[in-house]
């Protein structure tokens, strides 16, 4: 039996926790046995800011500890080991499978990248497809768009290609979600290159950099387990037969056939959203959630932090807020990027949208992050049409190349200026690498993303001192926060409508983020598995 131990004051000099938690447990150092650092974390609410950290913990005594109910201290479980990361929980173990049995996984982003590889490694045959490239060609053909604002390629871009949105975003490793495949996902990050630190970090963090370089070994893994890794292969239908998909068709002609076909593509493969739908696939409309990226120098965010001009060594600044007014919509931030820079994210000309991201390093001159209004799905129309979102945001996104002077640079403007509601005269240096435009973005955004984001960011300047500063610069749109469309599924993940199509990740409406939908491509797989007449279970 152990113990989780949270909310200890960490030492600099990591020989010192075992004195930590047993100053906590208030035992003599002789009655801890052994500690294990789980997640540290830092609390900028105090000055000087304090190293908080979770540890696993055994004792001599744990009954006599749990007795006097101390707080932040519980009984370890099973689940804490996959939610952690601790041994490899929540790994599949090898199963027989059927003959003929095969997986196809459409789409390379972080649902894919996993379902793929939790597949493999339980034994199945996978084909694992993207219309995109991968890294190596990928990283070249993005980074000569923004240097020379080249035409972009439909297919190969920032959006589409092995890694998904997130190999051109932030890197960050955080979610909310506490499944127990959180644990699991992290350390394939760690097999894959990634520094193990992050199994410890509250707000891990890859960086674009790093995400990058794992890539290529995690293809390389799914090589070793017997993969087939296909790049440039976009799926234009499904092969439906007896109102089951039991396979699909690329572009080129060819057909694969499968036992089960898992369709992670995405946010912005709204063509590949259309088929499905076509195809029988059942869908509903989601609420979105909008807004634009807010832009300070990171200085400024460092010393509403931790005190003016106290940062020293400490790691460039972050923050995570959240508004819920009495009447309206909800706002928060959203993909905050310490050290970080305001990146163009469009699959497609005449449109601009805008993310953000950050080195491993995080040592640019700015910060920023997505203050975005949550809004329900009557907000863009259509009537029952479940695709009706994606020409609202469409539009959004057109209204801002044109507000940008059509040459994809992103409109801005300071935010002193959008509540006072002129134009910005002058715009301050920004990260953004395609150039800005000063514009009313009132042009550009609906009256309830706009009155939604001012309201927060009243609230926001209250919480985070020069948060609305002459030096806050609002640059947008960023629309691809959510998808508006969301695949019912089944209990085991299942399409409901058309079996054997299994829906996952961001596009399908069930993930927003690198870690969540690596978790839900995890949860995907293990479905799959669990529909498949198998003679070993899968734990």
């Amino acid at each position: 039996m152990a113990l989780l131990v949270g909310n200890v004051n960490l030492p600099d000099d990591a020989a010192a926790y075992a004195a930590a938690v047993a100053g906590m447990l208030k035992l003599p150092a002789g009655q801890v046995v052994s500690v294990q650092l789980i997640r540290r974390s830092l609390d900028a609410r105090k000055h000087p800011p304090l190293r908080k950290g979770v540890f696993k913990v055994e004792v001599r005594d744990e009954a006599a500890v749990l007795r006097r109910a101390i707080p932040s201290v519980r009984a370890w479980t099973e689940r804490d080991d996959a939610r952690y990361g601790v041994g490899d929980a929540g790994a599949p173990r090898p199963v027989a499978v059927p003959a003929g049995a095969r997986a196809i996984v459409v789409g390379a982003g972080p649902a894919g990248l996993f379902a793929a590889l939790w597949l493999a490694e339980a034994g199945l045959s996978v084909l694992l497809l993207d219309r995109g490239g991968p890294t190596e060609a990928r990283v070249p053909a993005v980074n000569d768009f923004w240097r020379r604002r080249t035409t972009i390629d439909p297919e190969n871009n920032l959006l589409f290609g092995e890694g998904g949105a997130g190999t051109f975003s932030d890197g960050k490793i955080y979610t909310r979600r506490r499944d127990g495949e959180i644990g699991y996902v992290l350390r394939r990050f760690v097999d894959f290159g990634a520094d193990p630190s992050i199994l410890e970090e509250g707000w891990a963090h890859l960086g674009t950099d790093r995400v990058r370089a794992i890539l290529p070994v995690f293809r390389a893994r799914l090589a070793e387990l017997g993969a087939e890794v296909r790049y440039h292969a976009r799926v234009d239908d499904l092969i439906v037969e007896t109102g089951r998909c039991v396979g699909v068709v690329l572009a080129d002609g060819a057909r694969e056939r499968a036992s089960a076909v898992v369709m992670a593509p995405g946010h912005s493969a709204r063509d590949t959203v259309r088929m499905l739908v076509a195809r029988g696939a059942t869908v509903e409309r989601r609420p979105v959630a909008i807004g634009a990226r807010i832009e300070h120098p990171q200085a400024v965010i460092d010393d509403a932090r931790y005190g003016e001009g106290r940062r020293g060594d400490l790691p460039a600044a972050s923050y995570r807020l959240a508004w819920h007014p009495p009447e309206g919509p909800k706002a928060r931030t959203f993909c905050m990027c310490p050290g970080g820079m305001v990146v163009p994210a469009m699959n497609a000309a005449e449109r601009v949208v805008v993310n953000g991201m950050s080195f491993a390093a995080q040592r640019a001159f700015w910060a920023n992050a997505a203050v975005i209004v949550e809004l329900g799905p009557e907000v863009y129309g259509g009537g029952q049409d479940p695709l009706a979102g994606y020409a609202w945001q469409d539009a959004i996104e057109r209204a801002a190349f044109e507000a940008g002077g059509g040459d994809h640079s992103a409109p801005a403007q300071r935010v002193v200026d959008l509540q006072r509601g002129q134009v910005s005269g002058s715009l301050p240096k920004s990260s953004y690498p395609l150039g800005l435009r000063p514009a009313d973005l009132r042009s550009v955004l609906p009256p309830a993303v706009i009155g939604g984001m001012l309201s927060a960011i009243d609230d926001f300047s209250r919480q985070l001192r020069g948060f609305a500063g002459e030096d806050a610069l609002l640059i947008a749109p960023e629309t691809r926060t959510t998808s508006p469309v969301g695949f019912l599924r089944t209990e085991h993940g299942e399409s409901q409508g058309l079996p054997g199509l299994f829906p996952s990740g961001e596009g399908a409406g069930w993930g927003g983020g690198i870690v969540s939908c690596a978790i839900d491509g995890v949860k995907t797989a293990r479905g799959v598995v669990a529909t498949l007449p198998l003679t070993v279970g899968v734990a």
